[in-house]
């Protein structure tokens, strides 16, 4: 703004020095003529004898001011009864030379500077030819800038972070009131800002080589490329204490021709000191709390084979107390179920180690999903019995296999399906027309995935379901649950690489309704792998179709 405006005067001198060349010695020929230019142009003149009577004015004089008539120029122009306390009349003589001077009329708040300069008229009178240029609204602009700069300086000097204004030389040009009181004496203007902040582990030579930058400079970086950089280092403040700093650099760009040079840096400096202790603290937090959830997850996985163990356990018990001599089939059938759940609960256990300590990647195989279900049908059908639930499973027979882990999908079912029947169970009995479960699976050929659809007649989801996959979210009132089981659902999906969402309606069944999406995976042998698929869904569906009479403790009769 100042270099306008030292460009606004120079070229306010040129015209006010034309028009004192081009009155002074001129013949009453030559004045006529030059009156009639002069009345073009949009700044005032007028001539002022030493008694400050206005000789002649042009027709903006006359704009401005109306006809002065007989009035002295201090009266004409400002209203006063007395000159000015510094009148150019008065102080201006050929010995001199020109002199400028800015003022405000108070009546109608127009600025104006005027270029004074003195003459002979022909007749050997002493002249002043006045020249005076409208700035009202040049001044506004500097003063709207001028209360901007304070406003911004306000504001720059309140904030809890440093800002400096560096040149292309990395020196200071200026700064705001945090860098001194950080660096105190040593922040300086002209200084350059590695030496002051020291923000590299070469400080002291890029003080001394202004050619020379750190490695991991992020003002070079921005000089290079002209982009944003920052980085975090450690420096020591004037009071003695070590900081850690966020420094950012911001390049200011000039555009010259057909590029962009950059051709000043802004310079941030954020102490983050007490940000870091704080993350400090709660990344320990976060450990205490995941080993929290490990516990309460891994409890929460056991419990379900660890329920089946004790059911086949005590159905074993009561067999044995009936029948002292089982017949082996029986023993064995049942020995073969327990020692199936605790081989579940040794899994779950190899896995959640594998997962937590990283020992490895869990393991994947292409796993059938209508074997998969049957098996969990198996464990929970007394359940469903004892609920009156209708599970309906719609697979269809050239199903392909998903890449998954055969526990772990199991596990999967389980939750999904508890929390199925938890949501009818939350309606009294009789306000809905079925309670039913739906289990549907279907291929994704162009995408090459495998998708499985459970359902439920239940109400659906309440509010925040967008929240349901996170620990210990639970929709359960009281302690009906740790709000961990759909949460291990969804890191056990993420590890197959497959995807798990949720709609807080189902389109057919009106409950809540959970999409599995899994990998697609062929095993070896294509098509007798698929034969087999074929023949294990139609041995599986009539099996759910026509299942076997229930006992009394809700097992199958074998």
């Amino acid at each position: 703004m100042e270099a306008d405006k030292d460009l606004e005067r120079r070229e306010e001198v040129k015209e006010a020095e034309a028009l004192a060349r081009a009155f002074s010695g001129s013949t009453p020929a030559e004045r006529k003529r030059l009156d009639r230019i002069v009345d073009l142009l949009p700044c005032y003149v007028a001539l002022v004898d030493s008694d400050h009577r206005i000789i002649s004015h042009n027709a903006a004089f006359a704009k401005f001011f109306g006809d002065p008539g007989e009035k002295p120029c201090y009266a004409a122009l400002r209203g006063q009864s007395k000159p000015c306390r510094i009148c150019p009349p008065l102080c201006t003589d050929d010995k001199k030379g020109n002199s400028v001077m800015e003022w405000v009329q108070a009546k109608s708040g127009m600025a104006f500077r005027v270029h004074s300069y003195p003459f002979k008229e022909a007749d050997g009178t002493h002249c002043i030819l006045k020249a005076g240029f409208n700035i009202t609204t040049s001044l506004h602009m500097r003063q709207a800038l001028d209360l901007s700069e304070q406003s911004y300086r306000a504001i720059t000097d309140n904030l809890s972070i440093g800002i400096a204004l560096l040149d292309i030389s990395q020196r200071v040009r200026a700064g705001n009131v945090r860098l001194g009181q950080w660096f105190g004496a040593s922040f300086r203007l002209g200084e350059r800002i590695c030496g002051l902040a020291k923000c590299g582990g070469q400080h002291e030579r890029a003080v001394l080589d202004p050619k020379f930058y750190c490695p991991d400079c992020p003002f070079y970086e921005s000089l290079q490329d002209g982009l944003s950089h920052e980085k975090e280092y450690a420096s020591v403040f004037q009071n003695g204490k070590e900081r850690t700093l966020r420094l950012v650099t911001c390049p200011v760009k000039a555009a010259r021709t057909d590029k962009t040079q950059v051709r000043a840096m802004i310079m941030m400096l954020e102490d983050i000191t007490g940000r870091l202790r704080i993350n400090q603290q709660l990344q320990r937090a976060r450990k205490v709390e995941a080993m929290n959830s490990l516990a309460g997850g891994i409890a929460h996985e056991i419990n379900q084979p660890l329920s089946a163990l004790h059911l086949y356990a005590g159905g074993l018990q009561m067999l044995l107390e009936r029948d002292e001599h089982l017949p082996l089939a029986v023993t064995r059938e049942r020995l073969n179920l327990i020692m199936r759940e605790a081989d579940k609960i040794r899994s779950i256990i190899a896995n959640m180690r594998a997962l937590v300590k990283q020992e490895g990647s869990t393991p994947l195989a292409a796993v059938s999903i209508p074997k998969a279900v049957s098996g969990v049908l198996s464990i929970m059908k007394h359940r469903t019995v004892l609920r009156k639930v209708h599970v309906r499973v719609d697979m269809p027979t050239s199903l392909p296999l998903a890449l998954s882990n055969e526990v772990q999908l199991e596990q999967v079912l389980v939750n999904l399906l508890s929390n199925a029947m938890y949501a009818l169970d939350s309606v009294s009995e009789g306000a809905l027309k079925e309670r039913c479960i739906l289990l549907k699976a279907s291929a994704l050929p162009e995408l090459k995935r495998v998708r499985l659809e459970v359902a439920d007649s239940g109400p659906g989801i309440p509010e925040g379901s967008e929240r349901i996959f996170d620990p210990f979210y639970t929709t359960r009132a009281g302690h009906g649950g740790m709000g961990l089981g759909l949460s291990i659902v969804y890191g056990l999906v993420s590890l197959w690489g497959g995807e798990i969402s949720v709609a807080p309606h189902h389109q057919e069944l009106g409950g809540a309704a959970f999409q599995l999406d899994m990998k697609e995976a062929e095993p070896p042998g294509e098509e007798g792998g698929r034969e087999e698929r074929r023949r294990h869904a139609v041995h599986i569906q009539r099996k759910i179709k026509h299942p076997k009479k229930s006992g009394a403790d809700g097992e199958e009769k074998g």
